[in-house]
């Protein structure tokens, strides 16, 4: 599992525009926040509230960082002076996210340039006293998620003061593997268990994923009874249920 873009905040030295290069011959994506001193290929930032005129051709190109309060009118005028590769949803907090993401989104493809152009959703998350790294996941997950589902969004930037790169990396892909967007790992799907259970259904199913967590892509499913479970299995490629004492077919 790999990102496919990576941003550079803030101004570049000699030595992080060197970097960069190495990064655009992998070949990865390089998102700047500032246009100074920065490689030929590298997509620029650009503030929808700072284009005040067309922007020059740039190998690279741009990409427009709006907040989410934007009229038609204002996305329409941004949009046809960068002609950017991305918009970015920055919304200036998280209250009501999900209600500012719908309406933005109805204003972008309310044209035709905003139709054409990706929209890729950067929400964060400042470090909340009280609030632990769960409740980050949770939150973000709603976020995100219930706009994914709508099919509004066709990436994430994910900032959390809580929480490493690696755990940031981790819950962005499991995140976009349940909303459907990027599937990159096996998923499996189990019942809680319950009286007809009879086996050891969480020792089972860690067998099992050892063994097949290796095939991004395949839904397995691990049902404790033949009661419910061939139901319950019907939208996976592989299925266990058990059907009978110790027996799991």
């Amino acid at each position: 599992k790999s990102v496919d873009v990576v941003v550079v905040n803030g101004p570049i030295t000699d030595r992080a525009a060197a970097h960069i290069k190495t990064l655009l011959q992998v070949p990865l994506g390089v998102l700047c926040t500032s246009a100074d001193n920065i490689p030929d290929g590298c997509t620029v930032a650009c503030e929808a509230s700072a284009i005040n005129a067309p922007l020059p051709e740039r190998v690279g190109g741009y990409a427009v960082v709006f907040n989410g309060d934007e009229s038609a009118e204002v996305i329409q005028k941004a949009l046809h002076a960068a002609k950017p590769r991305m918009v970015l949803l920055r919304p200036d907090g998280q209250d009501g996210v999900t209600f500012l993401g719908r309406r933005f989104f109805a204003n972008l493809i309310s044209s035709a340039e905003g139709k054409a152009t990706p929209l890729m959703l950067w929400f964060r998350y400042p470090k909340v006293e009280g609030m632990a790294e769960d409740d980050v996941v949770i939150k973000a997950s709603a976020d995100f998620g219930s706009l994914f589902i709508d099919s509004i969004g066709e990436g994430i930037l994910w900032e959390a003061d809580l929480m490493t790169p690696e755990e940031l990396r981790e819950a962005s892909f499991n995140l976009l593997q349940a909303s459907r967007m990027r599937i990159s790992k096996t998923e499996f799907i189990s019942c809680p268990s319950c009286g007809r259970t009879l086996f050891n259904l969480q020792d089972t199913t860690a067998r099992i994923q050892a063994r097949t967590g290796h095939l991004p892509g395949v839904r397995i499913a691990v049902m404790g009874c033949i009661v419910n479970g061939p139901g319950e299995m019907a939208d996976a490629d592989f299925g266990y249920v058990g059907s009978g004492v110790g027996k799991v077919d």
